[in-house]
């Protein structure tokens, strides 16, 4: 019997967090109609090991896939290549799911044919245990067009869940490194045309971590990985643009906006001030010439408006202050 749901979860050194993870899924109303693929991605620590128990004991549910360190993208294409759940959707390896109510958003995806099923989720502080919740204020629905519903509608990879054959029919693949929560939200959307909301708190997201790929210094440390998955939504999105409904083409142009957003704040903490001027108007420029449209929104946030307006001569101010608020300067 195909199971109900694919989950892929990425791996590499949290032995400290794994057992969290799987643990999530032990229950009685998820056990037999979910796979949970875990890659570990050539972890160094006991990771593997202590997957590769969980797969002996539940064999049915748990599978380990083992390869060389990749990064984090590679190991959602790993846990695609083998999915052959209804569903399919990611949990980093230190988070892990709400079991009170995974029984029934999989009794919801056994009963609806949405392309995408989007669902709220919590963020919870690693050093207060404090819970965050994140909603999606929507009234819930088992399927609407995707158009009707994604005005407004903010998303991250912790809300979505796809229809398996969408994926793998559309031959969707992430870029191996780190920011690649944006692709898996992204690359799939020109291909969903409907959608269902579900009033289910499912993702249990950790933050406050240093690891974490959002800390400034890792922004730091792998801005290249953030730019080069910035521009293969820019160009996913000018390829799509032209024939998309306007709505959909509006909710994939602010959120590739907002990582146009996150690179310049990555520019303007570094400390060769002219140097990262130049890389940023380079940036604008090519945006502007793959996607005037995608251009124009990137240009409403005050900051792109304004170092627009004076030719980039603002940004050494931009970036005094970023550095300052940042702690990087005095």
């Amino acid at each position: 019997m195909q199971k109900v749901l694919s989950v892929s979860v990425a791996a590499y050194n949290v032995q400290e967090f794994i057992r969290q993870c799987l643990d999530s899924f032990l229950d009685e109303a998820i056990l037999d109609r979910v796979e949970v693929l875990v890659t570990d991605d050539g972890s160094k620590d006991r990771t593997a090991e202590i997957v590769a128990g969980y797969e002996k004991q539940y064999p049915g549910t748990f599978r380990l896939i083992s390869q060389k360190n990749a990064g984090p993208g590679s190991t959602v294409n790993s846990g695609l290549a083998h999915a052959t759940g209804k569903y399919f959707r990611m949990v980093d390896g230190d988070d892990w799911v709400n079991t009170q109510e995974m029984g029934k958003f999989l009794d919801a995806l056994e009963k609806t044919e949405a392309d995408m099923v989007c669902t709220n989720y919590c963020q919870v502080d690693h050093e207060t245990g404090q819970i965050q919740p994140v909603t999606l204020n929507r009234e819930p629905c088992s399927m609407a067009p995707f158009e009707v519903l994604c005005p407004g509608l903010s998303l991250s990879m912790h809300n979505v869940t796809y229809r398996t054959a969408l994926l793998k029919e559309n031959h969707i693949h992430l870029d191996n490194g780190f920011y690649t929560d944006a692709e898996y939200l992204l690359f799939p959307i020109p291909f969903v045309k409907t959608a269902g909301i579900l009033d289910l708190d499912i993702y249990q997201y950790r933050v406050s971590l240093s690891t974490q790929s959002m800390n400034i210094k890792s922004l730091q440390k792998n801005m290249e990985m953030h730019r080069t998955v910035l521009n293969h939504l820019v160009e996913a999105f000018a390829n799509f643009a032209p024939n998309a409904q306007p709505n959909t083409a509006r909710f994939m142009a602010r959120s590739i906006a907002g990582m146009a957003g996150m690179q310049l704040y990555i520019y303007l903490s570094l400390a060769d001030v002219k140097g990262y001027q130049t890389v940023t108007r380079q940036m604008m420029a090519e945006i502007r010439q793959k996607s005037p449209a995608l251009y124009r929104q990137v240009n409403q946030a005050p900051t792109f408006r304004l170092l627009a307006w004076s030719r980039f001569a603002l940004f050494p101010w931009f970036a005094a202050r970023q550095q300052k608020k940042l702690g990087l300067k005095a």
